[in-house]
């Protein structure tokens, strides 16, 4: 059964350190949440011409 999470990752471009993003995300399992939120950070910052990914992601 799929379970809400509330997420923030710290986002950072390799270089700098560029903020935070915050959400939620419905998953099966902590591991499958941090996957998403991994992706959704990669493709906003795509979206934005950013290349950004999670270095550290907090669910509660």
């Amino acid at each position: 059964m799929k379970r809400t999470y509330r997420w923030t990752a710290t986002v950072s471009d390799g270089k700098h350190h560029d903020g935070e993003a915050a959400g939620t995300v419905r998953a099966n399992s902590d591991a499958e949440a941090r996957t998403l939120v991994a992706d959704w950070v990669r493709q906003d910052g795509a979206r934005k011409n950013r290349t950004w990914h999670a270095t550290h992601i907090e669910l509660s």
